[in-house]
């Protein structure tokens, strides 16, 4: 009776053993599906980031060509009229109409276009940051004070635009006796500043956009070898519970022979 009786626990606790590990496998992909969906949904989300940094560079770099073209146009035109202000005050207030109508809203553009690049570059930054509590893991976070300088550029090209708007109109109003080289030179030198700041614009947001494109690269990199260590621990777990598994079915078939 005792014999018997061992015999009977021992199948017992086998069966137990092997429910515990059917149930155990499946958890294990359960869980494994659940963190790969996480995960997926983590870099989705910093996907999107980037998709907006790259539509918005785009857009920054149509809108500063226009701009450094139309700054370029309107150097050119004062240089060759100026001198003749009195004469030709039909086209320096055409110029100034044209830059009105065209180049100051375009800033406002520019700012626009930039607002949601900044914070997408803030979102991949807080992203990086919470990556490098991991361990192992040390990146570099994208950079947000060249975004903020280019802002602050925007700033000066807003303030210089409405300088060199007002000292057009008053050029074009000026009688030929007031209109002095000086005056010429000054706003050739404005325009070449204005041309000057869409280049460091251009070149910050440019550059963002680079270590974006080369962060891009790391992190589908990343991604790959974490689903695949995903992977890897759920078919190591399942290994180990069908090994267990099969150990208890031994056990059942020995107590029964």
């Amino acid at each position: 009776m005792l014999e018997k009786t061992v015999r009977s626990a021992a199948s017992a606790v086998a069966v137990l053993f092997i429910a515990l590990s059917l149930l155990g496998i499946v958890g294990v992909w359960l869980v494994e599906r659940r963190t790969t969906e996480i995960a997926l949904k983590g870099f989705s989300l910093v996907e999107s980031a980037v998709g907006v940094i790259n539509a918005g560079a785009a857009r920054m770099d149509g809108l500063i060509a226009t701009s450094r073209t139309e700054v370029r146009q309107a150097s050119e035109t004062i240089t060759a009229v100026g001198g003749r202000a009195e004469a030709n005050s039909a086209v320096l207030n055409a110029l100034n109409e044209r830059l009105d109508a065209s180049l100051a809203p375009r800033i406002g553009q520019m700012q626009e276009a930039l607002a949601p690049v900044r914070n997408a570059v803030g979102t991949i930054g807080n992203a990086v940051s919470l990556a490098n509590s991991l361990p192992m893991v040390a990146d570099r976070a994208p950079r947000l004070a060249a975004l903020d300088e280019a802002f602050n550029r925007l700033e000066r090209l807003s303030a210089d635009t409405t300088q060199l708007r007002s000292t057009l109109r008053a050029l074009a109003a000026a009688p030929k006796s007031q209109v002095t080289a000086e005056t010429v030179a000054a706003l050739t030198g404005l325009t070449q500043r204005m041309d000057t700041t869409l280049g460091e614009v251009q070149a910050g947001v440019q550059g963002v956009h680079a270590d974006i494109a080369a962060w891009q690269l790391q992190l589908d990199a990343r991604k790959s070898r974490l689903l695949f260590l995903f992977n890897l621990l759920a078919l190591s777990m399942t290994l180990m519970l069908a090994w267990i598994l099969y150990s208890q079915i031994v056990v059942i078939r020995h107590y029964r022979r």
